[in-house]
């Protein structure tokens, strides 16, 4: 029983649950990460070329790569001729084909 009580304190002061949804964090900040992404509404990253605005840098990042001109990634299936302005768009294309 010792062993299992250790083991059980360890894990309440190891952890923090978020209030909202019960979640279980391993840190304060991983608990912040989780209620800004999964809880909050704000949206501070705007795109400057159209109205659409992300949670955070990356997903910002991203979607700018949606509005070049140019398709830089190209399906090197023989005779495919797919192309795609971002890397996801291919991986999901080599999943289908």
């Amino acid at each position: 029983y010792r062993t299992e009580s250790i083991f059980l304190l360890s894990f309440l002061v190891n952890h923090v649950t978020c209030a909202l949804c019960d979640m279980v964090c391993t840190s304060v900040s991983s608990l912040k990460a989780h209620i800004r992404f999964r809880h909050c509404d704000e949206r501070p990253f705007h795109c400057h070329l159209c109205d659409s605005s992300f949670k955070n840098a990356y997903d910002l990042h991203k979607h700018v790569e949606t509005h070049s001109d140019s398709d830089a990634y190209s399906c090197d299936v023989e005779g495919c001729g797919f192309t795609s302005r971002t890397l996801r768009t291919l991986r999901q294309h080599y999943k289908r084909a």
